[in-house]
């Protein structure tokens, strides 16, 4: 016989014969299944070990002649639940919410562990109370102090909590996006023909390294070097420079070379005496700035 829907097989040793039971009352309405045959079913949907049980059960009759009532009637007798004893008391009062639970999860499991400890008409106090404790240390149980016992039910609880708990995690997310370390994203300049460009290390200075007319840096360039005022080398120091009492031959005044000029008007046939207009007149005068010797033989005439 083909079932429009089907169950799976009872096992004693792991499945609750009165779930099974529940269920396959459900099975005989969906299919359509006589009583005359009910009892037939039944003993087809026990495992074996489970069909062992209720032959031993029934004997000295013999299982298969029985009919479905009297099968039910001995299994019914058989798993029926133990009575109330403090010990399933002690677990229901002991119980928590498991970490990560949710908040249904964790009512329906105080359900079951309410089902053995005989309640009665106090069961729907005694299951809220216990949801509420159980809840453990955080927003929801703190939410859930704030109401009056009085008029609070087990599934207005259970929306309040929710309602705590999604306000918490959209706090944590809020706080989470404002740790986040802002991303530096690199500047690029237009070089002096319109392109942009450069290495990361112009990139980095562009927005405060001087230009070729700015001498406000004269003592100093972005790579943090100090250059010579004087005649813009980097071996010595401003004060120290030999050029420094002669005169620039772009303007004609004293404490400059010609490449460290300011000025942009070029005046000619302005000359000192002490101006060193040859190699040999520079090798002479200063043996220690070698730069200076070198920049005045690539610009000697």
């Amino acid at each position: 016989m083909a079932f429009q829907v089907n169950i799976s097989p009872f096992d004693h040793k792991c499945d609750d014969w009165t779930i099974f039971n529940g269920r396959l009352k459900q099975l005989f309405k969906v299919n359509k299944i006589t009583e005359s045959e009910q009892s037939a079913v039944l003993l087809t949907y026990l495992s074996e070990e489970s069909f062992r049980l209720a032959r031993n059960l029934a004997y000295p009759s013999e299982l298969e002649t029985l009919a479905y009532k009297d099968v039910v009637l001995l299994l019914d007798k058989h798993f029926a639940p133990s009575k109330p004893s403090y010990a399933d008391k002690a677990k229901f009062y002991s119980a928590t919410r498991s970490p990560g639970e949710k908040l249904n999860e964790w009512a329906a499991r105080l359900r079951g562990l309410a089902a053995n400890c005989n309640f009665l008409t106090a069961l729907d106090t005694i299951l809220l109370d216990r949801f509420v404790l159980g809840l453990g240390i955080g927003p929801e149980r703190d939410k859930l102090f704030e109401q009056d016992p009085a008029t609070l039910t087990l599934s207005k609880a259970i929306d309040l909590a929710e309602q705590a708990g999604g306000a918490r995690l959209a706090r944590s997310v809020g706080a989470g996006l404002s740790d986040m370390p802002l991303k530096e994203e690199a500047l690029y300049y237009g070089s002096r023909g319109g392109q942009a460009g450069g290495s990361g290390e112009h990139r980095r200075h562009a927005a405060r390294a001087p230009g070729r007319g700015d001498h406000a840096h004269a003592h100093g360039d972005v790579s943090g070097v100090s250059r010579c005022a004087v005649c813009g080398m980097k071996n010595h120091a401003t004060e120290k420079c030999r050029f420094k009492s002669y005169k620039c031959q772009g303007c004609g005044l004293k404490g400059h070379l010609k490449k460290m000029c300011k000025n942009k008007v070029r005046l000619n046939n302005i000359a000192d005496e002490s101006v060193p207009t040859t190699a040999s007149d520079l090798s002479n005068s200063d043996s220690e700035c070698e730069e200076c010797k070198l920049f005045n033989l690539r610009f000697s005439k």
